[in-house]
């Protein structure tokens, strides 16, 4: 498990440039009533999609 990847340097520098989420950002990725509201508000987007085809 000591493998070290070699990447192309320009995936190197990509990594290096992106965005890091924000304190505020981590904090809801980790709550646990933030994250069982989006699980809730998705399942009704998919309930929603799957009524609307069965409707054709």
């Amino acid at each position: 498990m000591n493998e070290v990847l070699e990447f192309d340097p320009g995936i190197m520098e990509r990594i290096a440039v992106a965005p890091l989420p924000t304190k505020k950002t981590l904090k809801a990725r980790k709550n646990v009533f933030v994250q069982l509201w989006r699980l809730i508000g998705i399942n009704i987007r998919m309930l929603k999609v799957i009524a609307a085809s069965h409707h054709r």
